[in-house]
């Protein structure tokens, strides 16, 4: 029976230089010759994931947004969810008003927008991240958007823990989870990585028994949750170990090619 293999991207499926290693590489490559599927889930959106999956295989399905955007191979959306854009606007201007160095990004569809004046070095090291370019926009501008998947606050970790909570009280209908200790990522509440999970093995028709999946961070604690069979990598942090079991070797020592080696 064919098996899905979904992975994070940042932490998981990188190593510290963003780089799929030549090892993690052929071993998700022979999966695939298998007949086994190869499924990237991120909280990036859809370029920014090909940017990493690429390196392993041209055409695949994928999970963006933490799972606000899921998209089959031919690239047809199989589920997509968003908050207005009223309310991301609310939350842009809320973090504005801070002035506490915490810098903004919005995200719709294939755009990714940022504001100028608010700590542009955090968004330029996100660009040298994930190889894309942000467009610059306005408060004003982010009204016109259809809708919004997801909107991203780089700044730093204590900083973005006291946003963090305040917006968890403020958002009762948001999904507000770390990524990252200098990231935080907000999502309208029905979305995450594990629902995205749910959606994808449904329309290729796996039970999640046979799904795999390897993660990080806390955005990747519901697809772990999800599958039948998660994988921790050992760069988690310490409470994520105590809850999943199975951890496999970091990022930086193929640790999804020592699980994959024990197919």
């Amino acid at each position: 029976m064919n098996r899905l293999i979904f992975s994070d991207i940042d932490g998981t499926l990188l190593n510290s230089a963003l780089k799929v290693t030549p090892k993690t590489r052929d071993a998700l490559r022979k999966q695939i010759i298998n007949g086994n599927v190869f499924i990237p889930v991120s909280g990036r959106m859809p370029q920014a994931i090909m940017t990493a999956a690429g390196q392993v295989t041209k055409v695949c399905p994928l999970i963006a947004y933490n799972g606000a955007l899921v998209l089959d191979e031919m690239g047809q959306a199989l589920n997509s969810q968003f908050m207005t854009a009223a309310k991301a606007l609310e939350i842009c201007q809320y973090v504005e008003k801070k002035d506490n160095g915490i810098a903004w990004n919005v995200y719709s569809g294939y755009d990714w927008y940022y504001s100028p004046g608010n700590n542009r070095s955090l968004v330029e090291q996100e660009e040298q991240i994930v190889g894309l370019k942000a467009t610059a926009t306005s408060l004003e501008q982010l009204k016109d958007l259809q809708g919004v998947h997801k909107v991203l606050l780089m700044g730093a970790p204590q900083r973005l823990d006291e946003v963090q909570a305040d917006l968890a009280s403020r958002y009762p209908d948001l999904y507000i989870v770390k990524s990252a200790p200098n990231l935080l990522e907000v999502m309208i509440k029905e979305v995450s990585k594990g629902r995205g999970v749910e959606i994808m093995a449904e329309s290729l028709q796996v039970e999640l028994m046979n799904c795999w999946a390897f993660g990080d961070n806390y955005n990747d604690e519901t697809m772990l949750e999800t599958v039948g069979h998660p994988v921790l990598m050992a760069n988690a942090p310490a409470d994520l170990k105590e809850k999943f079991q199975t951890t496999t070797l970091d990022n930086n020592h193929d640790g999804i090619a020592a699980t994959l080696a024990k197919f």
